[in-house]
């Protein structure tokens, strides 16, 4: 088959698994593809957690079973080979006739760890690894982030004028709207990255000036667990977040904080908050963190080098004065051109 059509069959696995994107959690998007003589005769992803694998959804569309035999099997990434939810896929594999398997990259979970891999060899099927093994790494970035670094994969975002600024300044009672830096376009694409994370946080002060719903209502999806820090627990019952449906979190270091609509969770003053939030997100489960601001929580996350990706838009109009953007360093890996702004991604440099 060669490696041009191991590069492509692994393209269309992850072009796969990009559809099932933020519905799958905890588990990882998965494409898989099988091939016989250069044709694919099979495919499939995983949908939604507690439902059959790629490999398995896959291994059910061939309509001639018999090809199998003489098939390969790609996948991005390593089949499980436990019992969870769903039966082992690399028990399905073997069963099928599958001889060879072609994977993007080895899943470090713990519950898999190379025993996928393992289990086919010991069936007889050649294994081979490592094709297109950085891409399949990066579609499951929040996957890997979580079982390797303990904690969630956590993306900042913010908007900022020309000349630096995320807002005018604005004073309580808080009546003067912020002036969008972005546009419609734009809007709809924050939209559609909160619908693929887990958990979305913001800052009191953002809570109050703004009163955002911090949801998802431009894209089709489900809305994320809604978090915000506020060290006083300075907050009123009459605010959009407590009013909608789904989970709220307030981390704070406010003992006798009690909201309807609310879960309290007590911050230690000693501790950096960001470490205990991302702690308390892991053991919570939480493998993503989407935070949308203001810019004190911005900048203590990029001071304690607690990030892992920055979107940032950079709009065209000067503000003169205001509230400064937070100051960041890292790697930009993509650069986006929207009638109003310029949309960078930057990684963080420190692993």
């Amino acid at each position: 088959m060669g490696a041009e059509g191991d590069l492509k069959f692994m393209k269309r696995c992850l072009e796969l698994a990009y559809k099932a994107q933020g519905y799958t959690y905890p588990n990882p998007v998965v494409g898989c593809v099988i091939v016989n003589d250069d044709i694919i005769i099979g495919e499939g992803y995983h949908l939604k957690a507690g439902g059959p694998h790629a490999e398995v959804n896959a291994i059910c569309s061939v309509t001639d079973r018999g090809l199998l035999k003489s098939s390969v099997l790609y996948v991005n990434l390593e089949p499980c080979s436990h019992f969870g939810k769903t039966p082992p896929c690399t028990d399905l594999i073997i069963k099928s006739g599958i001889r060879k398997v072609i994977i993007g990259v080895k899943d470090s979970s713990a519950n898999v760890a190379g025993m996928g891999i393992q289990k086919l060899k010991d069936a007889g099927c050649e294994v081979v690894t490592g094709i297109l093994e950085k891409e399949s790494r990066w579609i499951n970035r929040r996957f890997f982030t979580f079982h390797e670094k303990k904690r969630p994969y956590i993306i900042l975002k913010w908007a900022q004028s020309a000349d630096g600024f995320i807002d005018f300044r604005r004073d309580e009672p808080f009546t003067q709207r912020p002036a969008w830096i972005t546009g419609e376009a734009e809007r709809v694409l924050v939209h559609k990255w909160r619908s693929s994370e887990q958990l979305i946080l913001a800052g009191a002060l953002t809570i109050k000036k703004d009163n955002p719903r911090l949801n998802v209502r431009e894209w089709a999806g489900s809305d994320p667990v809604r978090a915000i820090l506020s060290g006083s627990g300075d907050l009123g019952q009459d605010h959009y977040v407590f009013k909608l449906p789904g989970r709220n979190l307030v981390f704070t270091y406010n003992n006798e904080f009690k909201l309807i609509g609310a879960d309290a969770v007590i911050l230690n003053r000693e501790m950096a908050s960001s470490e205990q939030i991302v702690d308390y997100l892991f053991k919570e489960g939480i493998q993503s963190m989407f935070i949308e601001g203001g810019y004190q929580v911005l900048d203590h996350f990029i001071s304690t080098g607690l990030w892992d990706e920055a979107r940032i838009f950079y709009g065209k109009d000067l503000y003169y004065d205001g509230i400064p953007a937070s100051s960041i360093k890292g790697e930009v890996i993509s650069c986006e051109e929207y009638s109003r702004s310029t949309l960078k991604v930057l990684v963080n440099e420190v692993d």
